[in-house]
This record gives C-alpha cells, sequence and structure tokens, in this order.
C-alpha cells in the first residue's frame, strides 16, 4: 500500500521519473550524484519526524564522503536519532532495471582502491582498510547496542557496475533494530553475466549486506533480502536475528558468519528459515561468536547457535564465479559453534537432490551441530544407508541387521551400534 504522498513521507523522484509522477515528489534527483539528494531528503525527513519515500527508477550512486563520525566513507548515511528512520521505495525489483535501483556505475568504481589481499580467516578484525566505502550505512558510534539508530529499509535494490573493487553496500554494524524486507543487493549489473553465466570472481571486500555487530536490543529481521555477485554476498552477525526466504547466489560465499570486528556480545540465536545458498564458489564460512569478556574486548569464542531450516544449496561448478567449487561449511575455529541444520542440495539444474553430499569440511568443522540431509531416511536397509554421506551423530534403524545405527566418522563412513560395536 502507497503511502500518503504529502503526509509522513519525504518523496524523491529520479531524473527518469513518470511524468505523471513529477507532481507528488518533493526531491527530485538530476541523474548525477543522486546520493546527494537522498542524503537531503532523509536530513529533512528526521528534521520534519517523517520518512522517506523513492518512487521506480534509478538512482545514481556517484560519491563517498567523510561523514565525520569515525565511520567508513559512504554515499548515504542514516542518522541515530532515537525512532525508526523508514526508507520506502516504491515498487521491489523484478528485472534489473525495475524497481528503485541505487546504481554505481562503472566510472565511479574506477575511483576505489583495489582490493587487499587478506585471510578469508581473519575473523573480529576492523576492516576498514580492507572496505574503505558503503553505498548505506547508520551513523557510526562505539557499537550498535543501544546507538539510537532503528531502520526500516524496503523494496531497494544496490546495484554495482561490476564485483572487482572493495565496496560494501549496505553496512548495518552501528545498527540497533535493523529490518530489511525485499532489498536486495547486486554485483554484476554492466558484466555480461545472469542466469546460469556466472560473473567474474569477484574482489575480496565486494559485499552485499553486514548485519549488526553484536546484541540487539530487540529484533534484527530481514526477509525476502538477497546478494548475487559478491565476495561475501551476507555477512550475517548480531543476536536474535531471523532471515526468512532470502539468498545468495553466484558470490565467492553466499554467507559468512561472525566475519567482522565485535563490539557487543554474540551468544544468542541466529535462525534462517527456507533460504538458499546457490552456485556460490565456497559454502557457508563460520568466524567468531560468543560473548566479549568483561575489561578486555577480547572474545569468549564459541557456542553460539545458528539454525538453518528448510536450507537448500546448488553446487554447479560451471555456474559459479572461476568455475571451481572450493570448501564446504567450515568454522575457523572448529567445533566451537553450535546449532541444527536441515538441508537439501541439488549437484545440477534438472537434477535430484543429492543424498551422497557432503556439508562440512573433514577439520572438526561442524561438530557442534546436529545436521539431517532431508534426503535421508531414518529407516532404511544397509545399502541405501552406505550410500549415504552420512552426518556426526546421524542415526538410523539399519532393516537389514536390526539395529540402530550412529556414524560417528562422516569421512570414512563408520557406524557403531549401541554397544560400540563397529558394524
Amino acid at each position: 500500500m502507497e503511502p500518503n504522498m504529502k503526509g509522513a513521507w519525504i518523496v524523491v523522484a529520479p531524473s527518469e521519473c513518470n511524468e505523471a509522477l513529477f507532481g507528488c515528489a518533493d526531491l527530485v534527483c538530476t541523474g548525477s550524484h543522486d546520493e546527494l539528494t537522498i542524503q537531503m531528503a532523509i536530513d529533512r525527513a528526521v528534521e520534519e519526524g517523517k520518512n522517506v519515500y523513492l518512487l521506480n527508477g534509478t538512482y545514481r550512486i556517484e560519491g563517498f564522503y567523510d561523514f565525520g563520525d569515525g565511520g567508513p566513507k559512504a554515499a548515504i548515511c542514516a542518522p541515530n536519532v532515537g525512532r525508526e528512520i523508514a526508507i520506502v521505495g516504491q515498487n521491489a525489483v523484478y528485472s534489473e532495471n525495475s524497481g528503485v535501483r541505487l546504481y554505481v556505475p562503472a566510472e565511479t568504481l574506477a575511483t576505489l582502491p583495489d582490493a587487499t589481499e587478506t585471510s578469508d580467516a581473519d575473523a573480529n578484525v576492523q576492516d576498514t582498510a580492507r572496505n574503505p566505502v558503503d553505498v548505506f550505512r547508520t551513523t557510526w558510534c562505539r557499537r550498535g547496542l543501544s546507538s539510537g539508530s532503528c531502520l526500516l529499509l524496503e523494496n531497494l535494490h544496490f546495484s554495482l557496475s561490476h564485483n572487482q573493487k572493495p565496496i560494501r553496500c549496505v553496512d548495518l554494524r552501528r545498527c540497533d533494530l535493523p529490518e530489511l524486507r525485499t532489498v536486495k543487493c547486486g554485483a554484476y549489473a554492466d558484466m555480461e553475466a545472469g542466469l546460469g553465466k556466472p560473473p567474474a570472481v569477484p574482489a575480496k571486500g565486494c559485499i552485499g549486506i553486514t548485519m549488526t555487530d553484536g546484541s540487539n536490543a530487540g529484533y534484527s529481521n530481514f526477509y525476502n533480502c538477497g546478494a548475487s555477485g559478491f565476495y561475501e554476498g551476507i555477512q550475517v552477525s548480531g543476536e536474535h536475528v531471523v532471515m526468512e526466504n532470502c539468498y545468495a547466489i553466484m558470490n565467492y560465499y553466499g554467507y559468512t558468519f561472525g566475519n567482522y570486528e565485535i563490539n557487543c556480545g554474540a551468544n544468542h540465536p541466529i535462525t534462517l528459515i527456507n533460504c538458499m545458498d546457490e552456485r556460490n564458489v565456497c559454502l557457508p564460512l563460520f568466524c567468531g561468536c560468543g560473548d566479549a569478556e568483561k575489561g578486555t574486548g577480547r572474545r569468549l569464542q564459541g557456542l553460539q547457535e545458528v539454525t538453518m531450516v528448510s536450507f537448500n544449496m546448488e553446487r554447479i561448478a560451471e555456474q559459479s564465479p572461476g568455475g571451481v567449487l572450493k570448501d564446504c561449511m567450515r568454522e575457523v575455529y572448529p567445533g566451537t559453534w553450535r546449532g541444527n541444520i536441515e538441508f537439501t542440495a541439488q549437484p545440477a539444474w534438472c537434477h535430484l537432490n543429492e543424498p551422497a553430499f557432503r556439508l562440512w569440511e573433514n577439520d572438526g568443522s561442524g561438530v557442534g551441530f546436529r545436521v539431517r540431509n532431508s534426503c535421508h531416511k531414518t529407516v532404511c536397509g544397509t545399502e541405501e544407508r552406505l550410500s549415504y554421506y552420512p552426518m556426526l551423530g546421524q542415526q538410523i534403524y539399519d532393516t537389514d541387521l536390526s539395529k540402530l545405527l550412529t556414524c560417528i566418522d562422516p569421512e570414512s563412513r563408520t557406524w557403531v551400534d549401541a554397544m560400540g560395536n563397529q558394524v
């Protein structure tokens, strides 16, 4: 439902706006440095107690600015004002040029430095050097918790010309209560890529969405959001995070968990419902989690819960950036995360889901998770049981042996009975 255009909203029109809608707009972009007009609308909305409504079309993002708050340079910055700020687009994106599109052209990306080589396992470090600019962020402060920042983003498409520069589209590290609905990020608008034809391997530091940096005072919700073509599609962190119907497609990592500096606790659950990881080079990477040690700032590493309900994957090398699949799910600190994962995995288009699918790297990663491949039966014969790639701790009643068996080593397919005897 559209808002009352002359009521509680500052309405912004792109330069290419439908002529019939120009009369609804409070501010009209020129097609050059449109981020300045959007920022003007946000500042005015704060002053007048309103919110921001963007009409359909392309908004060109051509500059990044120091907002004087100690955070990375950004094109657009939302304030911490102790109330929810809503920035809503007229319609959700359907194709690349539909809906509300915040577009960063190639000539703007050319002004950015090249990516800095760092280890993917380098978790919990300040990464301003690696990710020098944000398209959108909230005002910087010591931490997200109780920052005064409450944000609703809806029907927005952040679009990069290409994925060869370090840049983050949406940075919520200092946001206390974020809710994102139908916010999509793409990193190959002007590359010869699309469904079934992956973009080039992205540069490190090219990131779609980064979540809050620790504990949030209430909700942290993401619905129908996604990222395509990035080095890290969605950086997941915080507490009481819920993601529903979200996607990560044709990235290097679709999801990374806790892969940046944390300033608050990270103990409480993260839940993904009906989310997808499709045609990414690596499966999700689990980095830092756990509360901060009082008085030192160090992390008490481990034991945060992640639950994935109906998590689906596509592992297709020729349709992933670079054409080579790499890591399965992996923990930087093996055995420290906890949780529950229920999944299916498809190894090719026009193909059944795969029962013999390996989910975790064989380095101690994932031992704290209860995992189920939904293709596996809980009661079956020996031949079928041995055809599965099992999960650690998985139990199956073998009808040929008339025994309940437990897998104690997935890599070697080692099963034992209730007495500990290997079968």
